[in-house]
């Protein structure tokens, strides 16, 4: 079951990105150091009803999803169409569920459940796993797009349309 996430589920989602910034940490990225994704970030996706997570009792997984990123707004590349697009940022799994499928449950999610017809995403060119996992589910690479963060700047940017 994947749902809106709660207030109540803030100790939960927290243990998940910790275990995604171990994980991260794990192949060498600082992508999510320095205790990326703050309490404060999840509260606000809650509050904006962005954050989902999949799971009943215990959260297996979780995502934000948003209507647009302005950091999709100059990219070196070429985004696959200029349709309105759904963004996923903060997607991670719980520790010992890797592998499961639970990222490709959310991402199809978006697709089925949020009248999406358009998704970009993006990730660090050092996080490997989640590269695999977009082109698995038919991602197509686009190009690099640039953060508005003093460094570590650069990511490589996907969009799937449907």
């Amino acid at each position: 079951m994947i749902r809106l996430a709660k207030k109540d589920d803030i100790i939960k989602i927290q243990a998940i990105y910790k275990d995604g910034r171990e994980l991260i940490a794990s192949y060498g990225s600082p992508q999510w150091q320095n205790n990326y994704p703050s309490l404060e970030v999840t509260l606000s996706d809650i509050e904006k009803n962005a954050l989902y997570v999949l799971g009943s009792d215990e959260i297996l997984g979780v995502m934000t999803v948003l209507d647009y990123e302005s950091t999709y707004d100059v990219i070196e590349g070429q985004w696959l169409s200029d349709r309105p697009y759904k963004v996923i940022h903060r997607i991670a799994t719980k520790k010992g569920h890797y592998g499961k499928g639970i990222s490709a449950q959310l991402i199809e999610y978006v697709f089925t459940h949020l009248n999406c017809n358009s998704l970009r995403i993006d990730t660090h060119e050092l996080n490997v796993p989640m590269q695999n996992l977009l082109k698995k589910l038919d991602f197509t690479y686009c190009g690099k797009i640039y953060l508005n963060q003093a460094t570590d700047r650069m990511r490589l940017a996907y969009q799937k349309d449907i």
